[in-house]
């Protein structure tokens, strides 16, 4: 009933609808409750009618269609006649407008008006050079408005953009005036930098190198053996680590923020590498630069350690869809990549710009942490783990006790009871140290007891090592601490095998008889005559490539140092000694030369297995100044014997090829033998795969001197036979080896394949090696022969021996074969054709791709392996049928399977498929 209340007061100004931000700016006054300081801005600006004109041949001013004039909306009136009194005003006919005979545009007219709305910097007269990463390509895109039509995802892209924009121009402020300082000019007027220019994918390419160089030395440093960092700075750990090793393996944002730019830098090298190498062209190039600064969230996972760049890959984003809509228009449809990618490397360059002192800072404090230790740790206290006895262990002792108890009269047992303990830990000790234990006056009954017990413990010991060891090999969760003493078990377990096997030797050997020790011998004198060898002398005193040499051996043996942070004393002495080396070249080589001529007893070698979880790997501790030596006669060695041509080519691995081309030119040289897949008058071919069992173990020293002497100066062949017959050392293990060499030394892979040589000239027989060698003045290259007679000469058509594994093809004529299967068969009869039983096959084929079991094939298999087998001695090498493989090639069977180099091949020839299968 009121007249007037509070909602239709006159006096208030009620406003219906909410008060947007631009009436807020448009009018402060009245829509602002304090406007201080506020001036007013213009109300509105006049419209810019300019349109870019796309069609050159159009006049310069013309009214453009899309310029809408505003249409009358009612018809005109009638327009009244002026009065007639009013006198009209003429012109005189002489007046003419101004500028009139000036044209109303030129040629260039169009282009000024053109240059004069241009974007800035071209439409104004002369601007600054600018760096191309301060150049905004499409700010004058999101500056407008977002074109109509567009999705939700676009419009707000345009929006946050924009915000952007006007958020760095209102917290813009003019730089403070500062003294210029040029870094590299600071740089280049000390004495320690030098410049110099490198192409920038190289440059990348070093600091992804360097970079990686980096994050292993800090996981080295901490000692991280489990996890493995690939060259894509991806970190993984090599097996599953327990909580223990989780907690070790923890690194902080700073290294892990750094792992994950240098992913980003590694992709972004890695594309320019494909470029270079031509697998991609520059359209592809540029689209995948593109991609990647848009998707630095998936390829990468920087934000995990640094949220805030999330605003880094949400602007990327909006960029993306700012730019794909702008292109993606019209004939050219929906789809990825346009190679616009300036605008993402703007935003990705300002943020390293910006976390750089951050990183420095981070990186800062791991180092010193690294290199300092934490302050809060003062003093480190010392906890040892108190080792725990298994129940079997203490149930043992205790059995022990009661027998004890049970044995000795009443008076005298509490006494005796402890010493008769302390003999039992004694004699299990001696038990692990392979030492013979005897107590000289020890009463029998005891001592049996005693030995009783041993063989039980030593049972349990050994029967749990290999429980343990098949859980680890099995992947099963063990812990860290069982796997170490199980590495500690087998070390112990293989020494007392080879002990035993060592003592053997010289209780019984040695093995290879004076008959097959001439036989050997006199093989090699003639192969080495017929190949018309000339001995390698002793490096003379001025020998020209010695310096040369020596730089070799001693990088090779410092590449073992290149990640490791953390060394023991021997590692030490030896780096120092390396450095030594490189300072005073002179004095080492003749040091080493007095020690090849004069040292023929040497320090222990220490043993130790490198646990690779599936099988050991054993590494020995050479004396640094001897490993020396050893380095330079190896580089010695090597160099010589190559210049001499002492290995045929069929000896692999070799400088000519890595193993995947040895793989193909194997499978090229079988298909270039002569009429090779010719089977139609019952030709077969075989191909053998085996490897020389315990080659390096069966080594007789004596009979190895002797064959070194051939083609070694006499000093050096002892030098390395006495350098193989030293004291081998675990913990409180030794013993001196005296068969076998040890395959831990530096020159181990020249006797090896030296030794393997030998085996060879057994295999093939000299007549058939000097075919496949070739005259020694012009020798045949791999799988080549001088003519096709020469070639098939012999059944043997192809040999290779890749350190101990030989691959030997043969190819037989029908009569051949017959003759070869019927000599096996009157050895080995086989009348119930169990043959076939345990014939190995290439299972991981599929069925219609293996070996068929035909009874002819399987027997000249089996004939095969057979003749191969009896041309090794026994006390030499043998080859074993569970290793071997014996592939059959005939009417019956169309492939041809192998394994080389872990590469398993199956050849099909497309004769057989066309012509009988």
């Amino acid at each position: 009933d009121e007249d007037w209340n509070e909602f239709n007061d006159i006096n208030k100004i009620i406003i219906r609808q909410p008060i947007r931000t631009e009436y807020r700016i448009a009018f402060p006054y009245l829509y602002n409750n304090l406007p201080h300081y506020v001036h007013l801005s213009w109300y509105h600006m006049p419209n810019v009618v300019y349109i870019k004109t796309e069609d050159p041949d159009l006049p310069a001013f013309y009214f453009d269609p899309l310029i809408n004039p505003i249409s009358h909306r009612h018809s005109l009136k009638a327009t009244e006649p002026l009065p007639e009194d009013d006198e009209e005003f003429e012109l005189p006919e002489e007046v003419q407008p101004f500028l009139q005979e000036t044209p109303l545009y030129t040629d260039n007219t169009a282009n000024g008006i053109a240059l004069l709305w241009a974007p800035r910097p071209f439409n104004i007269r002369s601007g600054r050079c600018r760096r191309a990463i301060d150049v905004p390509l499409v700010k004058s895109w999101y500056r407008e408005h977002c074109p109509p039509g567009q999705p939700v995802k676009v419009r707000v892209s345009y929006q946050k953009l924009l915000k952007y924009y006007v958020l760095n121009a209102l917290k813009h402020r003019p730089p403070k005036a500062q003294k210029k300082r040029y870094l590299f000019r600071s740089f280049k007027a000390t004495k320690f930098f030098q410049t110099t220019t490198l192409d920038w994918v190289e440059a990348g390419l070093q600091v992804c190198r360097q970079g990686y160089n980096m994050l292993n030395l800090l996981i080295h440093r901490k000692n991280l053996n489990y996890l493995h960092l690939d060259y894509n700075f991806n970190l993984k750990p090599v097996k599953t680590l327990t909580t223990k090793e989780r907690k070790k393996s923890r690194f902080g944002n700073a290294f892990h923020l750094c792992r994950e730019i240098l992913r980003l830098t590694k992709l972004i090298v890695d594309s320019h590498v494909q470029y270079r190498l031509n697998n991609v062209d520059a359209f592809q190039l540029a689209d995948g630069i593109q991609y990647i600064f848009a998707h630095v969230g998936q390829l990468t996972g920087m934000y995990r350690y640094k949220y805030k760049l999330m605003r880094q890959i949400r602007m990327c984003k909006d960029l993306k869809h700012l730019i794909y809509y702008r292109f993606n228009t019209g004939p050219v449809g929906k789809g990825p990549g346009c190679g616009i990618w300036a605008p993402g490397w703007r935003v990705w360059l300002f943020f390293m710009r910006g976390i750089t002192p951050l990183l420095e800072r981070w990186l800062g404090n791991l180092l010193s942490r690294q290199f300092e230790g934490r302050h809060s740790k003062g003093v480190a206290k010392t906890v040892t783990k108190q080792r725990v006895e298994s129940h079997f262990d203490l149930e043992l002792r205790a059995s022990v006790m009661h027998d004890i108890v049970d044995m000795m009269p009443e008076g005298i047992k509490q006494n005796k009871a402890r010493t008769i303990l302390q003999h039992l830990s004694e004699a299990w000790r001696c038990w692990k140290a392979n030492i013979p234990w005897k107590v000289p006056g020890l009463p029998t009954p005891i001592e049996n007891m005693i030995l009783r017990y041993v063989k039980m413990k030593a049972d349990w010991w050994t029967n749990t090592a290999h429980y343990n060891r098949e859980r680890i090999r099995r992947g099963a969760t063990v812990d860290k601490t069982v796997c170490k003493k199980n590495l500690g078990r087998l070390t112990r377990l293989y020494l007392k095998a080879e002990q035993e096997r060592q003592h053997n030797y010289l209780k019984d050997g040695p093995y290879i008889s004076p008959e097959e020790a001439v036989a050997i011998y006199t093989t090699t004198v003639h192969w080495l005559e017929s190949r018309r060898f000339a001995p390698i002398p002793f490096p003379p005193l001025s020998y020209k490539h010695d310096t040369k040499l020596l730089i070799l051996s001693l990088e090779r043996l410092k590449e073992a140092y290149s990640v490791k942070s953390r060394l023991n004393q021997s590692q030490r002495e030896e780096l120092g000694l390396i450095e030594q080396a490189y300072d005073n070249p002179h004095e080492a080589l003749s040091r080493i030369k007095r020690h090849l001529l004069t040292q023929r007893a040497f320090k222990e070698v220490g043993i130790e297995f490198m646990d690779l979880y599936s099988h050991l790997v054993p590494v020995y501790d050479v004396e640094p100044l001897e490993k020396i030596t050893d380095a330079y006669l190896d580089q010695y060695l090597w160099y010589e014997a190559d210049k001499r041509r002492l290995f045929p080519p069929w000896v692999k691995p070799s400088d000519t090829e890595p193993p995947p081309l040895l793989v193909y030119k194997w499978c090229q040289g079988i298909n270039n033998l002569q009429d090779v897949w010719d089977v139609t008058e019952g030709e077969c071919n075989v191909l053998l795969e085996s490897k020389f069992e315990k080659m390096y173990e069966k080594i007789d020293l004596t009979l190895l001197n002797r064959l070194l002497r051939l083609i070694v100066d006499h000093n050096i062949a002892d030098y390395m036979t006495a350098k193989n017959n030293v004291v081998i050392n675990y913990k409180d293990m030794n013993h001196t080896n005296s068969y076998g060499i040890i395959r831990g030394l530096q020159f181990a892979s020249f006797i090896v394949q030296y030794y393997g040589l030998v085996l060879d000239l057994l295999v093939l027989g000299l007549q058939r090696a000097s075919e496949m060698a070739g005259p020694p003045q012009m020798p045949n290259d791999f799988l080549t022969f001088q003519d096709v007679a020469t070639e098939s000469a012999h059944p043997i058509r192809l040999y290779c021996r890749y350190v101990d594994r030989v691959h030997i093809f043969f190819r037989f004529s029908a009569e051949e074969a017959r003759d070869l299967i019927q000599r096996y068969l009157t050895e080995h009869p086989d009348p119930n054709n169990e043959n076939i039983v345990g014939y190995n096959n290439k299972k991981c084929w599929p069925r219609d791709a293996r070996m068929r079991l035909m009874k002819h094939d399987v027997n000249l298999g089996r004939a095969v392996f057979w003749d191969i087998k009896n041309r090794l001695p026994r006390s030499t090498t043998t080859i074993q049928w569970e290793n071997s493989f014996v592939s059959v090639y005939s009417k019956d069977n169309p492939n041809l399977l192998f394994n080389m180099s872990g590469f398993e091949c199956r050849i099909l020839p497309k004769v057989i498929i066309y012509n009988i299968f």
